[in-house]
Parts: C-alpha cells; sequence; structure tokens
C-alpha cells in the first residue's frame, strides 16, 4: 500500500513512520497505583503520562546523593562496603557518581578517560 491508498492520509502526502510506544507491564502495589491517579488527576494528565512523565524526570540528571539513596534497594550500602573495601572514600564517591550515569554518559566519559 502506497500512500495514495491509505484512506487515513486522503491527501496521499507519504509522511515518516511514527515510532509506536514500548508496552510495558509493571505491578504496583494498591496505595502507588492510587497515588498516581491522584497526582495524574491532579496534572490532569492519564495515569501512564503521568508515570512517563515522572521517569522522564527522574533521569534528567545526576540524583543527589540523597536522592540516589533513597532509590537504591535494601542493603545496597552494606554489599558495597563489603564489596569495595578496598577503595577510598573519594573512589567510592566516583564509583556512585559513575553508577548514575547514562549508559551514553559512561561510555563517553569511558572513552574520554581512556
Amino acid at each position: 500500500m502506497n500512500a495514495n491508498d491509505d484512506p487515513a492520509n486522503p491527501d496521499g502526502v507519504a509522511r515518516p513512520e511514527k515510532a509506536k510506544p514500548y508496552k510495558f507491564v509493571v505491578r504496583l502495589p494498591m496505595e502507588m497505583r492510587d497515588r498516581i491517579a491522584e497526582a495524574a488527576l491532579h496534572h490532569r494528565r492519564s495515569m501512564n503520562s503521568e508515570i512517563v512523565a515522572r521517569l522522564e524526570q527522574s533521569f534528567s540528571g545526576l540524583p543527589s546523593e540523597a536522592q540516589q539513596r533513597a532509590l537504591e534497594p535494601a542493603m545496597q550500602g552494606t554489599f558495597d562496603a563489603l564489596l569495595r573495601r578496598d577503595l577510598k572514600e573519594d573512589e567510592r564517591t566516583l564509583v556512585r557518581a559513575f553508577r548514575r550515569l547514562s549508559s551514553d554518559k559512561r561510555r563517553a566519559l569511558i572513552k574520554l578517560l581512556t
């Protein structure tokens, strides 16, 4: 089918394909679902849009040390301390900051340093 045969495109102008969003199913505690619904209502958007906006915000830059610790799984600090005893404090700070970078920024930093 070409652009001229598409009933959704009556003017026959070829348009680039729009990327389809990825569908992902996630299980949420009911309390969190309710909080998302309340926030979505407050911001006048769908729950999906609320979740996407909050995820975008969380990945928009380096979180503070406190924000990062709040996102870490339980016992993360204990495991890090056990596995990285040989690192000095400034080295541990660098490792934590590196982990907060996006994969593209990690690759760029490694390329810059090597």
